[in-house]
């Protein structure tokens, strides 16, 4: 389904500032993968996702989505088959459109029409239904504009906007983290449940281990753009936080004296 082959991305190149934020990255999700991606700041966790998106091109490699290769996609065009959830529930939406306009606007990619101003009455049943499912009242707010919600309440409207029409590749950059505990907790449901009903392939970036590891099918952790631990199957379903830690330290160390014995 995706397939990221020999990523490299380097900002401020040949200069004192020069940081490769992607290096020589490879990683391939089945169809239905649901993944999680952990790692400190800066270890290429956005920088794979604006690559993904087409935010900007990368420098060397290849990203292959279906078979097909966008690595110089524009990014408009994969927006038809790539949906992204941000951190911040600000990103994502029109905050001035109503929840139903919003919801529309998301509609449009099914035929690839224009935006209507006007709303058909089998659009509205149809996003109340979807609204109904999530038990947040929003079926029942569809003129109230977005910028009017709560953060949980924005973010489930933006997780409805990348399904309605239903991406091949789902982005969840780090959805719930801007959300208080028990907000974060219902977020997190509703998005188990459209993954798994749907068979959604997805990517989820994450700062919780402990939901890291109990999210999905498999998890991965970047280090200075590198994938250095890929656990699935019963290794992941073993692994607690600690453990987890602990695998990062060994190979943290193993690295350090492998550029060691390099530079010996």
């Amino acid at each position: 389904m995706l397939d990221v082959k020999q990523a490299t991305k380097v900002f401020s190149a040949g200069t004192a500032s020069e940081h490769h934020a992607l290096n020589g990255l490879d990683l391939h999700l089945d169809d239905g993968e649901f993944v999680t991606i952990i790692g400190s700041n800066g270890a290429g966790k956005s920088t794979l996702f604006n690559a993904i998106c087409g935010n900007y091109w990368l420098d060397q490699g290849q990203i292959l989505l279906d078979g097909q290769d966008i690595t110089f996609l524009s990014e408009h065009r994969r927006a038809r088959q790539i949906g992204r959830v941000f951190q911040d529930p600000m990103k994502g939406t029109a905050p001035h459109l109503t929840i139903e306009e919003n919801l529309a606007l998301a509609y449009t990619r099914k035929d690839r029409k224009p935006f209507r101003s006007a709303v058909r009455k089998q659009e509205k049943d149809l996003f109340r239904t979807e609204l109904e499912k999530y038990h947040m009242d929003l079926e029942n707010r569809m003129k109230t504009k977005v910028g009017l919600l709560s953060g949980g309440q924005r973010q489930v409207v933006t997780l409805l906007m990348c399904t309605l029409v239903m991406p091949k590749l789902l982005l969840l950059d780090e959805h719930t983290a801007a959300l208080d505990p028990a907000t974060a907790d219902k977020v997190m449901e509703i998005t188990r449940s459209i993954v798994s009903e749907n068979h959604l392939t997805t990517l989820m970036i994450t700062h919780n281990l402990s939901q890291a590891l109990t999210t999905g099918n498999r998890t991965i952790m970047l280090d200075e753009g590198r994938i250095i631990l890929d656990l699935g199957g019963e290794e992941r379903a073993k692994m607690g936080v600690n453990d987890l830690l602990d695998c990062y330290a060994e190979k943290k160390k193993k690295a350090f004296d492998n550029d060691r014995m390099m530079l010996a």
